[in-house]
Protein backbone atom coordinates (compact mmCIF):
# COMPACT_ATOMS: atom_id res chain seq x y z
CA UNK A 1 0.00 0.00 0.00
CA UNK A 2 1.51 3.34 -0.97
CA UNK A 3 1.59 6.56 0.99
CA UNK A 4 -0.92 8.34 -1.22
CA UNK A 5 -3.66 5.86 -0.36
CA UNK A 6 -3.11 6.46 3.34
CA UNK A 7 -3.09 10.23 3.28
CA UNK A 8 -6.49 10.93 4.85
CA UNK A 9 -5.82 8.55 7.71
CA UNK A 10 -2.34 9.94 8.17
CA UNK A 11 -3.56 13.50 8.46
CA UNK A 12 -6.14 12.45 11.02
CA UNK A 13 -3.66 10.59 13.17
CA UNK A 14 -1.05 13.31 13.27
CA UNK A 15 -3.71 15.85 14.09
CA UNK A 16 -5.67 14.01 16.76
CA UNK A 17 -4.78 10.43 17.65
CA UNK A 18 -7.74 8.27 18.53
CA UNK A 19 -10.33 10.74 17.24
CA UNK A 20 -12.72 8.11 15.92
CA UNK A 21 -13.70 4.88 17.61
CA UNK A 22 -15.06 1.68 16.13
CA UNK A 23 -18.74 2.20 16.83
CA UNK A 24 -21.66 1.92 14.45
CA UNK A 25 -21.81 4.78 11.96
CA UNK A 26 -23.22 7.80 13.73
CA UNK A 27 -22.03 11.35 13.30
CA UNK A 28 -21.00 13.57 16.16
CA UNK A 29 -22.07 17.01 14.99
CA UNK A 30 -22.46 20.53 16.29
CA UNK A 31 -25.52 22.73 15.96
CA UNK A 32 -23.37 25.67 14.92
CA UNK A 33 -20.32 25.51 12.69
CA UNK A 34 -17.98 28.28 11.66
CA UNK A 35 -15.13 29.18 9.32
CA UNK A 36 -12.18 30.59 11.26
CA UNK A 37 -9.27 32.63 9.94
CA UNK A 38 -5.72 32.38 11.22
CA UNK A 39 -4.03 35.52 12.43
CA UNK A 40 -1.15 36.69 10.28
CA UNK A 41 2.16 35.47 11.69
CA UNK A 42 4.95 38.07 11.71
CA UNK A 43 7.69 36.98 9.30
CA UNK A 44 10.89 36.22 11.20
CA UNK A 45 14.53 36.06 10.17
CA UNK A 46 17.62 33.99 10.87
CA UNK A 47 18.54 36.17 13.86
CA UNK A 48 15.29 35.00 15.45
CA UNK A 49 16.30 31.43 14.65
CA UNK A 50 19.68 31.91 16.32
CA UNK A 51 18.01 33.27 19.45
CA UNK A 52 15.67 30.27 19.59
CA UNK A 53 18.58 27.86 19.08
CA UNK A 54 20.37 29.44 22.00
CA UNK A 55 17.21 29.31 24.08
CA UNK A 56 16.36 25.66 23.44
CA UNK A 57 19.68 24.00 22.59
CA UNK A 58 22.25 26.29 24.18
CA UNK A 59 24.08 26.32 20.84
CA UNK A 60 24.72 28.92 18.19
CA UNK A 61 25.78 29.09 14.54
CA UNK A 62 27.52 31.83 12.62
CA UNK A 63 25.43 31.35 9.52
CA UNK A 64 21.98 29.88 8.89
CA UNK A 65 20.47 29.52 5.43
CA UNK A 66 16.70 29.00 5.07
CA UNK A 67 15.61 26.30 2.61
CA UNK A 68 13.13 26.91 -0.21
CA UNK A 69 10.27 26.24 2.21
CA UNK A 70 11.59 29.10 4.41
CA UNK A 71 12.64 26.66 7.12
CA UNK A 72 15.97 27.00 8.93
CA UNK A 73 17.45 23.58 9.71
CA UNK A 74 20.40 22.94 12.00
CA UNK A 75 22.26 19.78 13.04
CA UNK A 76 24.77 20.14 15.85
CA UNK A 77 28.37 19.46 14.77
CA UNK A 78 28.86 17.80 18.15
CA UNK A 79 25.86 15.43 18.01
CA UNK A 80 23.76 14.48 14.98
CA UNK A 81 20.76 13.82 17.24
CA UNK A 82 20.71 17.44 18.39
CA UNK A 83 18.62 19.22 15.77
CA UNK A 84 16.58 22.37 15.29
CA UNK A 85 14.01 23.57 12.75
CA UNK A 86 12.30 26.95 12.51
CA UNK A 87 9.87 28.04 9.80
CA UNK A 88 10.33 31.78 9.30
CA UNK A 89 6.83 32.24 7.83
CA UNK A 90 4.63 30.15 10.13
CA UNK A 91 6.80 30.26 13.26
CA UNK A 92 6.73 26.44 13.58
CA UNK A 93 9.47 25.12 15.85
CA UNK A 94 10.97 21.64 16.22
CA UNK A 95 14.01 20.69 18.26
CA UNK A 96 15.63 17.55 19.69
CA UNK A 97 18.23 17.72 22.41
CA UNK A 98 21.15 15.36 23.01
CA UNK A 99 19.84 11.88 23.74
CA UNK A 100 23.12 10.01 24.17
CA UNK A 101 22.93 9.28 27.88
CA UNK A 102 19.52 7.61 27.47
CA UNK A 103 20.90 4.93 25.15
CA UNK A 104 21.98 1.41 26.07
CA UNK A 105 20.93 -0.04 29.40
CA UNK A 106 20.59 3.35 31.12
CA UNK A 107 17.28 3.50 33.01
CA UNK A 108 16.12 7.09 33.43
CA UNK A 109 14.10 8.18 36.42
CA UNK A 110 10.93 9.11 34.54
CA UNK A 111 8.22 11.20 36.19
CA UNK A 112 4.64 10.03 36.63
CA UNK A 113 2.20 10.97 33.89
CA UNK A 114 0.80 13.82 36.01
CA UNK A 115 4.32 15.07 36.72
CA UNK A 116 5.15 14.89 33.01
CA UNK A 117 2.13 17.06 32.19
CA UNK A 118 3.16 19.60 34.82
CA UNK A 119 6.71 19.68 33.44
CA UNK A 120 5.41 20.20 29.88
CA UNK A 121 3.00 22.95 30.95
CA UNK A 122 5.73 24.73 32.92
CA UNK A 123 8.11 24.52 29.95
CA UNK A 124 5.51 25.97 27.56
CA UNK A 125 4.63 28.73 30.00
CA UNK A 126 8.22 29.72 30.80
CA UNK A 127 9.13 29.81 27.11
CA UNK A 128 5.99 31.71 26.09
CA UNK A 129 4.78 28.84 23.90
CA UNK A 130 1.29 28.37 25.35
CA UNK A 131 -1.65 29.25 23.06
CA UNK A 132 -3.33 32.62 23.58
CA UNK A 133 -6.35 30.57 24.68
CA UNK A 134 -4.87 27.65 26.69
CA UNK A 135 -8.31 25.96 26.79
CA UNK A 136 -7.86 25.07 23.10
CA UNK A 137 -4.89 22.81 23.94
CA UNK A 138 -6.08 19.25 24.56
CA UNK A 139 -4.28 15.96 25.19
CA UNK A 140 -4.63 13.70 22.14
CA UNK A 141 -2.37 10.79 23.06
CA UNK A 142 0.18 9.69 25.66
CA UNK A 143 2.98 7.47 24.36
CA UNK A 144 6.67 7.08 24.85
CA UNK A 145 9.91 5.39 23.92
CA UNK A 146 10.73 1.88 25.08
CA UNK A 147 13.96 -0.03 24.44
CA UNK A 148 14.95 -3.67 24.94
CA UNK A 149 18.44 -4.21 26.28
CA UNK A 150 20.76 -7.04 25.26
CA UNK A 151 22.72 -9.16 27.76
CA UNK A 152 26.22 -10.31 26.69
CA UNK A 153 25.36 -9.34 23.14
CA UNK A 154 23.09 -12.40 22.82
CA UNK A 155 19.90 -12.60 24.86
CA UNK A 156 17.22 -10.01 25.39
CA UNK A 157 17.46 -8.13 28.65
CA UNK A 158 14.90 -6.02 30.51
CA UNK A 159 12.65 -3.55 28.72
CA UNK A 160 13.36 0.05 29.74
CA UNK A 161 11.07 3.04 29.34
CA UNK A 162 13.21 5.91 28.09
CA UNK A 163 10.74 8.76 27.48
CA UNK A 164 7.16 9.90 27.93
CA UNK A 165 5.68 11.46 24.79
CA UNK A 166 2.78 13.89 25.17
CA UNK A 167 0.75 14.62 22.03
CA UNK A 168 -1.47 17.69 22.14
CA UNK A 169 -4.11 18.77 19.64
CA UNK A 170 -6.61 21.60 19.38
CA UNK A 171 -10.30 21.77 20.25
CA UNK A 172 -12.66 24.49 19.04
CA UNK A 173 -16.26 24.74 20.23
CA UNK A 174 -16.15 21.21 21.57
CA UNK A 175 -14.92 19.77 18.25
CA UNK A 176 -11.41 18.42 17.59
CA UNK A 177 -9.08 19.98 15.05
CA UNK A 178 -7.42 17.47 12.74
CA UNK A 179 -4.87 17.80 9.96
CA UNK A 180 -1.16 18.63 9.81
CA UNK A 181 -1.40 21.83 11.88
CA UNK A 182 -2.59 22.72 15.40
CA UNK A 183 -0.43 20.28 17.32
CA UNK A 184 2.34 20.06 19.88
CA UNK A 185 4.46 17.01 20.70
CA UNK A 186 6.74 17.01 23.74
CA UNK A 187 9.20 14.30 24.86
CA UNK A 188 9.71 14.23 28.62
CA UNK A 189 12.76 12.45 30.05
CA UNK A 190 14.43 12.02 33.39
CA UNK A 191 12.95 14.06 36.26
CA UNK A 192 10.76 16.02 33.84
CA UNK A 193 13.54 17.07 31.45
CA UNK A 194 12.15 18.29 28.11
CA UNK A 195 14.13 16.53 25.38
CA UNK A 196 12.18 17.53 22.29
CA UNK A 197 9.37 19.73 21.11
CA UNK A 198 7.31 20.01 17.94
CA UNK A 199 5.09 23.08 17.91
CA UNK A 200 2.84 23.86 14.95
CA UNK A 201 0.37 26.38 16.26
CA UNK A 202 -1.11 29.61 14.91
CA UNK A 203 -3.61 31.85 16.64
CA UNK A 204 -7.13 32.44 15.34
CA UNK A 205 -8.59 35.90 14.77
CA UNK A 206 -11.68 36.72 16.88
CA UNK A 207 -13.99 37.31 13.90
CA UNK A 208 -15.64 34.17 12.51
CA UNK A 209 -18.25 33.39 9.88
CA UNK A 210 -21.13 31.14 10.88
CA UNK A 211 -22.20 28.58 8.28
CA UNK A 212 -25.86 28.39 7.27
CA UNK A 213 -27.53 24.98 6.82
CA UNK A 214 -27.97 25.59 3.09
CA UNK A 215 -24.19 25.81 2.61
CA UNK A 216 -23.55 22.38 4.10
CA UNK A 217 -23.54 18.85 2.79
CA UNK A 218 -25.84 16.63 4.80
CA UNK A 219 -24.30 13.62 6.51
CA UNK A 220 -25.80 11.32 3.85
CA UNK A 221 -24.39 13.46 1.03
CA UNK A 222 -20.97 13.56 2.65
CA UNK A 223 -21.02 9.81 3.21
CA UNK A 224 -21.78 9.28 -0.48
CA UNK A 225 -18.78 11.46 -1.38
CA UNK A 226 -16.61 9.52 1.07
CA UNK A 227 -17.58 6.24 -0.60
CA UNK A 228 -16.73 7.70 -4.02
CA UNK A 229 -13.38 8.85 -2.67
CA UNK A 230 -12.61 5.39 -1.29
CA UNK A 231 -13.55 3.74 -4.58
CA UNK A 232 -11.37 6.17 -6.53
CA UNK A 233 -8.34 5.61 -4.33
CA UNK A 234 -8.53 1.84 -3.89
CA UNK A 235 -10.30 0.67 -7.04
CA UNK A 236 -13.60 -1.02 -7.81
CA UNK A 237 -12.43 -4.40 -6.57
CA UNK A 238 -11.77 -3.15 -3.05
CA UNK A 239 -14.40 -3.75 -0.36
CA UNK A 240 -14.96 -1.48 2.61
CA UNK A 241 -17.07 -1.15 5.72
CA UNK A 242 -18.07 2.27 7.05
CA UNK A 243 -17.51 2.30 10.81
CA UNK A 244 -17.96 5.76 12.25
CA UNK A 245 -18.03 9.46 11.49
CA UNK A 246 -17.12 12.67 13.25
CA UNK A 247 -17.50 16.36 12.57
CA UNK A 248 -14.22 18.18 13.12
CA UNK A 249 -12.26 21.22 12.03
CA UNK A 250 -9.36 20.86 9.60
CA UNK A 251 -6.06 22.72 9.87
CA UNK A 252 -4.37 22.51 6.50
CA UNK A 253 -1.60 24.98 7.36
CA UNK A 254 -3.48 27.36 5.10
CA UNK A 255 -5.40 30.57 5.72
CA UNK A 256 -8.54 29.05 7.21
CA UNK A 257 -9.86 26.55 9.70
CA UNK A 258 -12.94 24.91 8.19
CA UNK A 259 -15.31 22.12 9.32
CA UNK A 260 -15.11 18.64 7.78
CA UNK A 261 -16.69 15.22 8.08
CA UNK A 262 -14.21 12.46 8.92
CA UNK A 263 -15.42 8.96 8.00
CA UNK A 264 -13.59 5.93 9.33
CA UNK A 265 -13.75 2.81 7.19
CA UNK A 266 -12.22 -0.65 7.16
CA UNK A 267 -10.65 -1.37 3.76
CA UNK A 268 -10.38 -4.90 2.32
CA UNK A 269 -8.16 -5.08 -0.77
CA UNK A 270 -8.46 -7.96 -3.26
CA UNK A 271 -4.80 -8.76 -2.63
CA UNK A 272 -5.05 -11.53 -0.04
CA UNK A 273 -1.57 -10.74 1.31
CA UNK A 274 -2.66 -7.28 2.46
CA UNK A 275 -4.49 -7.26 5.77
CA UNK A 276 -7.58 -5.12 6.23
CA UNK A 277 -6.71 -1.67 7.52
CA UNK A 278 -8.40 1.47 8.80
CA UNK A 279 -8.75 4.48 6.53
CA UNK A 280 -10.24 7.92 7.17
CA UNK A 281 -11.94 9.85 4.40
CA UNK A 282 -12.09 13.62 4.99
CA UNK A 283 -14.91 15.54 3.27
CA UNK A 284 -15.50 19.32 3.57
CA UNK A 285 -18.75 20.27 5.30
CA UNK A 286 -19.17 23.22 2.93
CA UNK A 287 -20.45 22.49 -0.56
CA UNK A 288 -18.21 25.30 -1.79
CA UNK A 289 -15.10 24.84 0.26
CA UNK A 290 -13.32 28.20 0.74
CA UNK A 291 -9.92 26.52 0.66
CA UNK A 292 -8.70 23.21 -0.77
CA UNK A 293 -7.90 20.60 1.87
CA UNK A 294 -4.80 19.48 -0.05
CA UNK A 295 -4.95 15.97 1.37
CA UNK A 296 -2.14 14.89 -0.93
CA UNK A 297 0.28 17.37 0.63
CA UNK A 298 1.89 14.78 2.85
CA UNK A 299 3.98 15.47 5.92
CA UNK A 300 7.20 13.47 5.33
CA UNK A 301 6.97 12.01 8.85
CA UNK A 302 3.31 11.06 8.52
CA UNK A 303 3.80 7.62 6.99
CA UNK A 304 5.86 6.56 10.01
CA UNK A 305 3.11 7.86 12.28
CA UNK A 306 0.33 5.83 10.66
CA UNK A 307 2.41 2.67 10.29
CA UNK A 308 3.84 2.54 13.76
CA UNK A 309 2.39 5.32 15.85
CA UNK A 310 5.89 6.77 16.05
CA UNK A 311 6.24 10.37 17.10
CA UNK A 312 10.01 10.34 17.60
CA UNK A 313 12.78 10.77 15.03
CA UNK A 314 14.12 7.86 12.98
CA UNK A 315 17.03 6.15 14.62
CA UNK A 316 15.68 5.97 18.13
CA UNK A 317 14.73 2.52 19.43
CA UNK A 318 11.22 1.28 19.91
CA UNK A 319 8.04 2.97 21.11
CA UNK A 320 5.31 2.43 23.65
CA UNK A 321 1.67 3.44 23.91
Amino acid sequence: MNAKKLISAILLVIGNAGLIGTQALAATTSDRLFVYSFAETPVQNTEDSKALMKQFLGESADRLNPALDKTVRYVSPNDVNTTFEHNLVTGDIRFHRNFARYLGDYKPELPSTDEAFKAAELFLEENKLLPANPAELKVAHIGGLRATTVIDGKQAGPVIDKLITLNYSREIGGLPVIGPGSKMIIDIGEKGEVLSLTRQWRELVPAVREISPGEMYSLDEAQRLAKLQIGKEFGKEAKFEMLDSQTAYFDNNGRLLQPVYAFQAKIFLPDQQTQAFDYVSVIPVLKKSPEALNLTKLDPKALRVIKGGETLPIGRPGKSD
